[in-house]
């Protein structure tokens, strides 16, 4: 069981890891202070709001820092007399302070942590377009901590997640699986996408995924019809909704904008019972797909899981995953160039492909890129 010591400590190496740019408004607090900030969050994360749990984010910079200035859609809205920071507060606070668009402030006085305010943004095509974050806000990259779920803390800076307090365990997040990873690899063979489009199409398309809450999974497919006999694909689309490569598409996808709408149309289907089935240049293939585990040859695929740091997991098994897993697991491994994508409901996601034989599995892929 990791305790909140554990987790602070990771938190300090893994901020120092991000970079020695940051500012001192961006950093996390001095460790003891940190320490009652999660102490009291962990508690807080446990109480429901009319039979939710709550989700928001508490930062610690200070409302008048010459650090937001930049951010033009992020506002701080202070309160007349700073509140205590304590459960019964937080449990008060909470509904009103949405994860993606507002941080709760926290400001040492007398040495403890009270609520002085909140930062405020809000959403324009520009900000999308800016490239800040494909989920269109534009957040302040600050140290932050967001309360996620019950006994879930995650410690963050802007909206990228460093790592992650989950039911006593430490979970760490990959970020470069669509830059420099062998599914960023496969992805690229074959491919007319580029690959910042490609990283913002699925980094949207699986930040949607967690927001939505009910799992699903996605197959990029390469050229031909290998595919075809490991799949029955209910709904089928007669016209490709394509990325603009030679002027003659029907739908071609032009701007940001368009990338956007299409990776949120792509999200929705997701929901469907059954995957979503796209080719190499993310042309829409179909969805509602089932995998035909009777048509693949080999029982138990042999796989390769990846931690965050490189290192191979020999501790988890196929048989420790569920029917949505074992079905990408063993169609990635009949269909060479395939590469699957696949969102639990508890909010993990996995990215995995075939090399050398083997399904290779990347776990904890982060939604964000930064």
């Amino acid at each position: 069981m990791v305790t909140p010591e554990t987790f602070i400590n990771e938190i300090y190496m893994l901020a120092e890891q991000s970079g020695s740019c940051l500012e001192p408004e961006q950093q996390f607090p001095e460790p003891a202070f940190l320490e009652e900030v999660c102490r009291e969050l962990l508690y807080a994360s446990t109480m429901r709001e009319e039979g939710r749990y709550s989700t928001f984010r508490v930062c610690f910079i200070e409302p008048d820092s010459a650090y937001l200035i930049p951010y033009l859609y992020s506002h701080a809205v202070l309160l007349d007399e700073p509140v205590p920071f304590s459960t019964k507060e937080i449990h008060r606070l909470a509904p009103a302070i949405s994860p993606d668009i507002s941080y709760l402030i926290l400001n040492r006085i007398d040495g403890h942590p009270w609520i002085t305010g909140m930062i405020v943004g809000h959403t324009t095509w520009n900000q999308i377009n800016s490239g800040e974050n494909p989920s269109g806000i534009r957040m302040p990259r600050i140290a932050n901590l967001l309360v996620s779920g019950p006994g879930e803390l995650v410690a963050c800076l802007g909206e990228s997640p460093l790592v992650s307090l989950k039911w006593g365990n430490l979970v760490h997040f990959r970020k470069n699986t669509f830059t420099s990873t062998l599914v960023a690899q496969v992805l690229k063979e074959g491919s007319g996408v580029s690959d910042a489009n490609r990283a913002v199409f699925f980094s949207r398309i699986l930040i949607n995924m967690m927001q939505m809450g009910s799992g699903g999974h996605l197959f990029i497919v390469p050229e031909g019809s290998q595919y075809r006999k490991h799949v029955r694909i209910k709904y089928k689309l007669p016209v490709s909704f394509m990325f603009c490569r030679d002027g003659n598409d029907d739908l071609p996808i032009k701007t940001e904008k368009d990338l956007i709408s299409y990776a949120d149309m792509v999200s929705k289907l997701t929901a469907v019972d059954g995957g979503v089935l796209l080719n190499k240049n993310l042309d829409l293939l179909g969805f509602g797909v089932e995998t035909l585990m009777d048509s693949i040859d080999r029982p138990e695929p042999d796989l390769c899981f990846i931690n965050y740091d490189g290192i191979h997991d020999t501790t988890k098994r196929y048989q420790d995953y569920g029917m949505r897993h074992r079905s990408c697991f063993k169609f990635c491994s009949a269909v060479e160039g395939t590469v699957a994508l696949i969102a639990s409901h508890d909010g993990f996601i996995k990215a995995c492909t075939q090399h050398d034989g083997k399904v290779v599995v990347y776990d904890n892929v982060s939604v964000y890129n930064r």
